[in-house]
């Protein structure tokens, strides 16, 4: 006979009285959890959720704050600001948070996966809506927090039940249409695109973000959509002039008309397998490139050719492999796409066919629409230069490609020239793009013959905010510290700088601007193609001179090559 089968305690768990299914209360709050603890580590959900409309908001605060509505007022501006901030939140936490990731999910397996384990498929749903909607909640919160404490915002508790209720609403409405948008998206990058691209759109025509009174056929096409209705709703809800309890019925039925249309969209679209593949590998938007990997390889267009067969590369096709490689992967990045491409052609776009050449009140030389042109242009560098490029250089410091990248023949000349290159060519197809939407839709006039220098200002502009990057790459600890704070510089610079808000912000706050590179990038474009002759700014070229050794020579000093530990 054969001896008795024992069991090992080590390898097989013993049964208790207590190990029993868990209930759908504790599946939630896991996934509730877990989703809540992803969302916090994904860059693109920190950015829109928090740091876009907080720093909107203390932006507006350092230019408003103080002022009242009138002279015989002790209400401040800053009581209609902060809801606005508030909606952003709300907004952007939900929508474009539950629509990327949704889809992203998908896109890698993640949802076929769970939909084939004894996990209710509406479950983890559940959790990543649930999470997107807390984010949502906690940018609003925050808003308005800072709204009370530093601006003196004074919440009207009498509308609190209808705005809690117009809130939860909003939320639920804009969460719908994120898994709607996951649906109809074949892809992660398309559903992210999609979703943050039409949320800023709304967000300018409903006034959120504009500024002034929007056109009619701007004001009837907001109408028609949720965000409009909820903007105009909680306006009222904290205007301590309103009268009544504050509940807006129309709103809340746009709202619930939305939320239940996203709810048929979503069902009828999602799915859970990833859509075929169609052979086209996504680059790695902080990888090295495929001449970093080894001396052996040289990649280009798709095509591996041996080194043995080739020969060795010369340093001029390494730097055009490295500058692809660079492009691609910004490209496939939606929130460098968004911040630096997209926006400041909108922007620029949107601001010309409401604001037009007249809205400064007086002729300016340069011209209005000019300086706000090269002011979106400036925009762009910044961000291509000083917080997108630093923030893949973090990334694959954090990933231990650049301690790497150091035993190889590649050259780190080479690397880091590569980057430049690419991010000036980012600089300049934006540029080019605001100039000729100018010039083919609102009668933007610049000297032709001025364009040479605009250009070598462009140069020298994109290479100072790149050594600003590269300085807080050296002294920041990771990636994602590198995009907060580059994002949290930028966005107040900008103002400071009168990039946003020609000749409207105050003379102090210009004053401060003086004495970085981005007000001196702006003005010296705009001085070179200026229609009425160009001209160069020794002053800005001094100053961009100054901030490009002085920084440039501390982040060499100061570079890490390898992630801390």
């Amino acid at each position: 006979m054969s001896a008795p089968t024992t069991r090992s305690h080590a390898s097989v768990p013993q049964h208790t009285g207590t190990d029993v299914r868990p209930s759908v209360v504790r599946l939630l709050w896991d996934q509730l959890g877990y989703a809540v603890r992803d969302l916090w580590r994904t860059r693109v959900a920190f950015i829109f959720t928090f740091l876009f409309p907080l720093t909107f908001l203390v932006v507006l605060g350092a230019m408003v704050g103080t002022e009242t509505i009138s002279a015989d007022s002790t209400v401040r501006v800053m009581q209609f600001v902060s809801p606005a901030a508030a909606v952003m939140g709300a907004l952007y936490g939900t929508y474009p948070t539950v629509a990327s990731s949704l889809a992203d999910a998908r896109e890698r397996g993640v949802l076929k996966r769970v939909h084939g384990t004894p996990l209710p498929g509406w479950v983890y749903l559940a959790g990543r809506i649930g999470a997107a909607v807390l984010f949502a909640l906690g940018s609003l919160t925050l808003m308005l927090s800072v709204g009370v404490i530093a601006y003196g915002v004074q919440i009207q508790w009498h509308t609190m039940p209808a705005t809690v209720v117009t809130v939860l609403a909003a939320v639920t409405c804009f969460a719908a249409l994120g898994v709607a948008v996951a649906g109809l998206a074949r892809s992660a990058l398309v559903a992210q695109a999609v979703s943050i691209a039409t949320a800023v759109v709304l967000s300018w025509i409903s006034g959120v973000m504009g500024y002034g009174d929007m056109p009619t056929w701007a004001d009837r096409i907001a109408q028609i959509f949720p965000l409009k209705p909820f903007n105009d709703a909680l306006a009222v809800q904290f205007d301590p002039f309103a009268t009544g309890t504050g509940w807006d019925l129309a709103a809340l039925a746009v709202l619930g008309a939305w939320a239940i249309g996203a709810v048929v969209v979503a069902s009828l679209t999602f799915r859970w397998d990833p859509a075929a593949a169609s052979g086209h590998r996504r680059p790695v938007a902080s990888g090295p490139g495929p001449t970093e990997a080894g001396p052996s390889p040289v990649s280009g267009a798709g095509v591996v050719v041996s080194v043995a067969a080739a020969g060795r590369p010369s340093r001029l096709a390494l730097l055009s492999a490295q500058a692809r490689w660079a492009t691609r992967s910004a490209l496939h990045d939606t929130a460098w796409v968004f911040f630096a491409l997209a926006m400041p052609v909108a922007q620029y776009l949107f601001s010309a066919a409401v604001i037009g050449d007249g809205a400064a009140g007086t002729e300016l030389t340069p011209p209005f629409g000019l300086q706000s042109a090269t002011g979106m242009i400036a925009w762009g560098a910044i961000v291509t230069a000083m917080v997108f490029m630093p923030d893949a250089i973090a990334r694959a410091r954090d990933r231990g490609i650049l301690t790497r990248l150091r035993g190889t023949p590649l050259q780190i000349g080479i690397y880091f020239a590569g980057r430049f290159v690419s991010a000036f060519l980012l600089v300049l197809a934006t540029a080019v793009s605001i100039l000729l939407a100018g010039m083919l839709w609102f009668d933007l006039e610049i000297a032709w013959r001025g364009s040479a220098l605009a250009v070598g200002l462009l140069v020298l502009g994109t290479a100072t905010l790149a050594a600003c990057g590269l300085l807080l790459v050296s002294v920041l600890p990771s990636s994602k510290a590198v995009t907060a704070v580059g994002l949290g510089v930028a966005i107040p610079l900008a103002f400071f700088s009168d990039v946003f808000a020609i000749e409207a912000v105050p003379q102090s706050m210009s004053t401060v601007g003086a004495f970085f590179p981005l007000k001196h990038l702006a003005n010296s474009m705009s001085y070179a193609l200026d229609p009425a002759g160009p001209t160069i700014s020794w002053l800005a070229v001094a100053v961009m001179t100054v901030w490009l050794v002085a920084t440039g020579l501390l982040a060499a000093r100061l570079f890490r090559w390898s992630p801390r530990t």
